[in-house]
């Protein structure tokens, strides 16, 4: 597993076998940015192995989401999933056109990636 995603060139495999949460860069500047225009996810993958953690802005949509936690999927880049919330229970697609604070993701959520078949 670990050599696939190192021939992708795209994600640091150094955090893939390990516990600690993977902080992706979204080229969000937190410094410069007000607190209340962020959001900070976490998002579990398929297995619940990895945590992956991404800040943006409440004006960016779900399908960034998906684009930053793609790398990471154990089943591929290319696996067909859906990132949904556990309590209360709801899914977000991908093409949703609503902003992350018009979903309720602001100011911070935790996402759980769920393998479609």
């Amino acid at each position: 597993m670990e050599k696939r995603f190192q021939e992708t060139q795209v994600i640091d495999v150094n955090k893939l076998n390990s516990n600690e949460p993977i902080e992706v860069d979204t080229g969000v500047n937190k410094d410069e940015t007000p607190s209340e225009d962020l959001v900070t996810l976490r998002v579990r993958t398929e297995t619940g192995k990895r945590t992956v953690l991404l800040t943006l802005l409440t004006t960016d949509t779900i399908d960034k989401v998906y684009k930053f936690v793609g790398p990471y999927l154990e089943g591929g880049k290319n696996a067909r999933i859906e990132l949904r919330t556990n309590f209360p229970r709801r899914s977000y697609a991908a093409a949703d056109p609503k902003n992350l604070k018009e979903l309720g993701l602001a100011p911070s959520c935790a996402l759980i990636v769920n393998a479609l078949k």
